[in-house]
């Protein structure tokens, strides 16, 4: 879930640069090499693929089940698809859109929550739109770094891009004002209008409305079921703009990928817990707390005097063990299967709450009823080993050719960087080295 009040503006990426730099930027692709296509077809023509990614934010799998959804529907009849696609952890929108996009986990990636902190530089953000805090190499650099020529409409963290490599179209700033509909719609309009010699062959876009929902009425409220059958109508009407975009921009031998996927899933929650309250602390002068989600960090970086901090880690971590839906871990000491520690932006303690429980300040003490302090009724970044429930889903369709509606099976996010990757003929990020998705060989050109 992410908000602003900040209006955003795509931008073609050339645009931000005198035109010697954007003639370097060309010669740096031409040296890397335009991506050779994948699309080979059986009179032996070859043809490029054209990706196009789409997140909808918060879309369980059972929700197929909770309401009527025609597209959606379609595209796995016709595609390839799992419903058991598992986030990194924590399964928060930040930390997961970002594992998806660079293959890596937090700890290499450096997005520990939707709200962070670094330690070193003494700076703390709250749903950051800027692409340079991610700490390896996201797809939208992939790509043009090949040759890949890319538009990414408000995924996280890949706006105002820098650096001699960028998208050709980025955003300066999430915009929260806009619906879906007008979002994804962002997308085909740029591709439509987008006049260069060498077709966009990346497009990466994001829809938000289950995930707003599931927050505000709980993923397993009636109210869910019109915001899923709305979601399906919008990906219906993007599904339709998208082939006639294909027929106009591209040839006979091209093809067109549409990847859908989810960065997590939901629970309800009925207990909010001041984090503060929880540690027995009646002051935090010079303890930052930070939360998202079930998950927090405190950091005593701050704390004066400096020979009283282990003291005051040891009272913050008997304070929290009072409470049998929290566990604390002092910085070393998470789960290595996580991935999630990283050197200054995780903190000197991590703590995580059980599902149904979730981080608030409305609370005057440690745990208040989620309804009667107005919510949130549904949340995530739970561990999905743990809750089965933040599992996601993903669609693999494409067109002119359909695939089998083959069932993938267990999917991991960390395979998604590379199979978009592999779609396009392309070499993964460097650090990306998680196997891409085994599509089967009977559907494959």
């Amino acid at each position: 879930m992410r908000t602003s009040d900040n209006s955003e503006r795509i931008t073609r990426g050339a645009f931000h640069f005198p035109a010697i730099c954007a003639l370097f930027i060309m010669s740096v692709a031409s040296c890397v090499g335009r991506a050779e296509p994948v699309a080979q077809h059986d009179d032996g023509a070859s043809g490029r693929s054209v990706v196009v990614w789409i997140s909808l934010d918060g879309f369980r799998p059972d929700y197929f089940d909770r309401a009527e959804t025609p597209t959606l529907d379609m595209l796995m009849r016709e595609g390839a698809w799992s419903r058991e696609l598992a986030p990194v952890f924590p399964s928060l929108t930040f930390p997961s859109h970002v594992a998806q996009a660079t293959g890596v986990t937090v700890s290499e990636h450096g997005a520990p929550g939707n709200s962070f902190y670094d330690s070193e530089i003494g700076m703390q953000w709250r749903y950051p739109p800027y692409s340079e805090l991610v700490e390896s190499e996201a797809i939208w650099f992939t790509a043009p770094r090949q040759g890949v020529r890319t538009a990414v409409v408000d995924w996280t963290m890949s706006h105002q891009q820098t650096g001699e490599i960028r998208s050709d179209y980025f955003g300066e700033r999430y915009d929260g004002r806009l619906s879906d509909d007008e979002r994804l719609g962002r997308v085909l309009e740029i591709w439509r209008n987008d006049t260069h010699e060498e077709p966009l062959r990346l497009l990466m876009g994001y829809a938000t409305a289950t995930d707003s929902a599931g927050h505000r009425f709980g993923p397993d409220a009636p109210e869910m079921s019109a915001v899923i059958n709305q979601t399906d109508r919008i990906v219906g009407r993007f599904v339709e703009g998208l082939k006639e975009t294909f027929r106009e921009k591209m040839d006979e031998n091209d093809e067109l990928y549409l990847l859908i996927t989810t960065d997590h899933g939901m629970s309800e929650v009925h207990s909010l817990v001041n984090a503060a309250a929880m540690l027995g602390l009646e002051s935090t002068r010079g303890i930052r707390i930070v939360t998202s989600g079930n998950v927090g960090a405190v950091f005593l970086n701050e704390y004066e005097p400096a020979s009283d901090r282990e003291a005051q880690m040891e009272r913050m971590i008997d304070a929290a063990a009072e409470h049998e839906f929290a566990r604390v871990f002092r910085k070393g000491e998470t789960p290595a299967e996580w991935g999630y520690e990283h050197p200054t932006r995780t903190g000197d303690l991590t703590l995580v709450l059980d599902k149904g429980y979730t981080f608030s300040t409305r609370p005057e003490g440690v745990v208040g009823d989620a309804r009667e302090h107005g919510g949130p009724l549904g949340m995530h970044g739970y561990n999905v080993t743990e809750n089965p429930e933040m599992l996601g889903i993903t669609i693999l369709w494409r067109y002119p050719e359909p695939l089998s509606g083959a069932d993938l099976g267990p999917v991991h996010s960390l395979q998604l960087h590379p199979t978009v990757c592999k779609l396009l003929g392309i070499d993964p990020a460097p650090k990306a080295t998680h196997d891409p998705i085994r599509i089967p060989a009977s559907i494959r050109r």
